[in-house]
């Protein structure tokens, strides 16, 4: 028996809140994360039932397993307690340490585990559980913010007349922006990874990359997310944010964007105008025509470049990694940002806005 998240009603309730309770959903067939017993017979694949789902208003969510006693301030209170045996974010991303590697690590130093890194009979949540109530109270959060703060467009959005973005690199900024444009679907009931994932399908929204399949190649655990999340801040994850590293791959960006335009742009009109010369078809008397011959060549080259490398919606999601240039070691990464050096800088997609309201 394990827990169930629901949201209460708000005619029962003056704050709604996010709920763990005994129930008997079929859960264990999922293998985003090894959850259940090594070598544990697993049960077939049966949707647990749950009510009916209303329509709620967020403004009051509380993201609270509140019958387990487990919370958002609870998952950070327990970080502090293992926060020393981490490896650091970037790391964690491109090694994506396996939730028994993590466990054996935190038990060896005779450290209590999290709940999310136990078994279910241990009395454990599921590590997306955990990552929905995390998120979903820096969510609540944001919101309020935002209703006190009144941010105008950024630079980027304002040479681009809106069709650019700021691009994220920081890869806990990333794994918000990801559950902020899914938040308002997320089921008030508990459900298999699978269901979560056709219901987010079901509203036309992108699956966040650490609630996608294992097998899909963008997937990262979502153990992994909420380690990276709880990090985002502390003395481990300044690297992500160093000044000198953002000038130093901002500069290899901008030469790299440099490059690819001499060579598919510039380098198009010189094979036409070099070409000529070399086969003897320019001489003194059709310069002028052959010069324009490479420029409309060049021309036709930059429509292409720009074609090609400019950033378009359906680009989100690993094209600098699965959660951005960090979640890649450093060999790959300067060959991400060399093949789209673009998207370092801005996305197409808009920055998340939270919702006013939560939907079934």
């Amino acid at each position: 028996m394990y827990g169930s998240i629901f949201m209460a009603r708000p005619e029962l309730e003056d704050q709604p809140s996010l709920h763990i309770a005994a129930t008997h959903d079929e859960d264990d067939d999922s293998v985003d994360s090894n959850y259940d017993e090594p070598l544990q017979a697993l049960e077939s694949g049966a949707t647990g039932g749950g009510s009916p789902s209303q329509k709620l208003s967020t403004a009051g969510v509380k993201a609270t397993l509140e019958s387990e006693r487990y919370d958002a301030d609870t998952i950070r209170e327990e970080f502090k307690t293992y926060q020393h045996l981490l490896p650091r974010p970037e790391q964690l991303l491109q090694q994506q340490h396996s939730f028994p590697l993590l466990r054996t690590k935190i038990e060896e130093n005779n450290v209590k585990l999290p709940r999310f890194l136990r078994y279910k009979s241990e009395g454990g949540i599921k590590p997306h559980h955990a990552l929905c109530c995390l998120l979903l109270s820096e969510y609540e959060a944001k919101k309020e913010e935002r209703k006190r703060s009144c941010r105008g467009p950024s630079w980027v959005q304002i040479l681009t007349f809106g069709a650019l973005h700021r691009q994220i690199n920081n890869p806990a900024a990333f794994i918000r922006d990801q559950f902020d444009r899914v938040a308002p679907v997320i089921p008030t009931d508990v459900v298999t990874p699978h269901a979560l994932r056709k219901k987010i399908k079901n509203r036309g929204l992108p699956v966040p990359n650490y609630f996608l399949d294992p097998e899909d190649g963008k997937q990262f655990p979502p153990h992994i997310a909420l380690l990276v999340t709880l990090q985002d801040g502390e003395k481990e994850s300044q690297r992500l944010n160093s000044i000198l590293y953002s000038l130093a791959f901002s500069l290899f960006a901008v030469v790299a964007l440099l490059l690819r335009i001499v060579l598919e742009v510039i380098g198009g009109a010189g094979a036409i105008w070099g070409g000529a010369e070399c086969f003897g078809l320019r001489n003194a008397t059709n310069n002028d025509d052959w010069r324009w011959f490479s420029v409309a060549i060049g021309v036709l080259c930059f429509a292409r470049f720009i074609t090609l490398h400019i950033p378009q919606m359906e680009d989100e999601g690993d094209i600098l990694g699965p959660a951005g240039p960090w979640s890649l070691r450093l060999p790959v990464r300067l060959r991400a940002v060399c093949d789209h050096p673009f998207h370092y800088f801005v996305r197409a997609l808009p920055p998340s806005k939270p919702s006013a309201k939560k939907v079934d």
